[in-house]
């Protein structure tokens, strides 16, 4: 079924059409976005108006590209001398003179009392202007789902936001950054893992990740680096992205340096630190030449740092990974020949922890790192299961990540590479 919102072609009209559309139905949101769009209040007193796609009082234009038709994407006004301008830009962008052209066509119509806000992706500073204003969209579907409305087309509004930023990331329109801001994975049993919104999720967290400077700071993370080329797929049941460590160049360089990685799967989402088959010889000389002592003793301090972490959700695990894979061509995806995963917490007695102690899985990991003999990846991270997790499904789930990333720092810094 075609969604009501879908009555254009282009993109970025689209957008303002739902924006249009969720104001218009909802008087509160109206005067919110008022006041959000521009720190002040709406005309006291007056029924105000939203439109789109024509200047008030004239018939509708036909749909054209914004730049062609010299019209703003939609008018908010009081039928008098007040009004607020809407211009959207996704893909295109920010024009100086062409919001000034906006300013002057408004005030030649009699709005002597104008003012614009733009909607971009990236916060902008625009010049100064008192009457311009710059926010962006993921703030607006923020705004959206701040909840309170009388009504649920903020709701509708914030929906759509998702369903488009998710066809413009497909179509190749929308190449960086996003129209909606990290809120939590959604997945639970009454709402299973769907791929295409655990890559949407993924983006956005791995995006929010790179803006924490601690991750640069403690374990020197190249924030601006790219991570995957691409991520494809339709039918997976995971999908993952990662953030390089200083001093990794190259496309090729994650499968020779270690790199923070996040994989959202089907029941979980795992943090970790990855140490790839192919890791550089002196980065694996470091690890092994711990022994099995020295070993355990850099992941108890992995172990302790992440208290932190399962302070605050006791039902994460800390574990252990081995993968042994092989690669039937070059693209195809791994297949998994085995699997060593375990709780950290077994290997370190503690009366008052619910998990046994059994300290015999991190002898055996120990010595199958050590002395591998096929393509194997050792990974040392936190898990945080869907069912039992309830952090998982908050904006809050982005601070985990970080505090699970630097608790890794010990494993890092045996290696020197902080």
């Amino acid at each position: 079924m075609r969604n009501p919102f879908d009555q254009y072609d282009d993109p970025e009209n689209r957008l303002t059409h739902a924006l249009a559309c969720s104001l218009a139905e909802d008087r509160g949101f109206l005067a919110a976005f008022v006041r959000w769009a521009t720190g002040e209040r709406p005309p006291s007193g007056s029924a105000l108006l939203v439109e789109e796609q024509t200047i008030p009082g004239r018939l509708e234009e036909v749909e054209d590209k914004p730049e062609r038709r010299g019209l703003p994407d939609a008018w908010i006004h009081d039928g008098d001398e007040w009004c607020l301008l809407v211009e959207s830009k996704v893909a295109s962008k920010i024009d100086q003179s062409q919001i000034q052209r906006h300013l002057r066509t408004a005030e030649r119509h009699g709005f002597t009392d104008r003012r614009i806000v733009v909607l971009s992706l990236h916060p902008h500073k625009g010049n100064g202007a008192e009457e311009i204003h710059h926010q962006t969209w993921r703030d607006l579907y923020r705004l959206a789902l701040q909840g309170g409305w009388k009504t649920v087309w903020p709701t509708r509004l914030a929906g759509y936001m998702i369903v488009a930023e998710g066809r413009m990331v497909a179509a190749g329109y929308l190449t960086e950054g996003t129209l909606t801001s990290f809120e939590g994975l959604q997945f639970d049993r009454d709402t299973p893992y769907s791929y295409r919104e655990a890559k949407r999720a993924l983006g956005l967290l791995i995006g929010e990740m790179r803006t924490r400077r601690q991750l640069a700071e403690k374990l020197g993370a190249d924030l601006e680096a790219p991570g995957r080329k691409a991520i494809t797929g339709t039918g997976a049941n995971s999908v993952w992205n990662f953030l390089r460590l200083g001093g990794a160049d190259g496309d090729d360089a994650f499968t020779k340096r270690p790199h923070l990685t996040l994989s959202i799967q089907w029941n979980r989402a795992l943090v970790q630190v990855t140490v790839p088959n192919g890791v550089e010889g002196g980065l694996r000389k470091a690890l092994v030449g711990l022994g099995p002592e020295g070993f355990g003793d850099v992941l108890g301090k992995v172990l302790k740092g992440a208290r932190s972490v399962l302070a605050k959700e006791p039902a994460a695990v800390p574990y252990l990974m081995l993968l042994q894979r092989h690669y039937p061509s070059q693209r195809s995806e791994g297949i998994v020949d085995g699997r060593l995963e375990f709780d950290l917490r077994t290997a370190f007695a503690d009366e008052e922890s619910p998990v046994k102690g059994q300290p015999e899985w991190l002898d055996l990991a120990y010595h199958a790192f050590a002395g591998r003999r096929s393509n194997m990846q050792l990974s040392v991270g936190i898990s945080f299961p869907y069912d039992s997790c309830d952090s998982v499904r908050q904006r809050g789930f982005a601070d985990m990540v970080e505090k699970s990333w630097l608790a890794c720092a010990p494993l890092l810094e045996v290696m020197g590479l902080i």
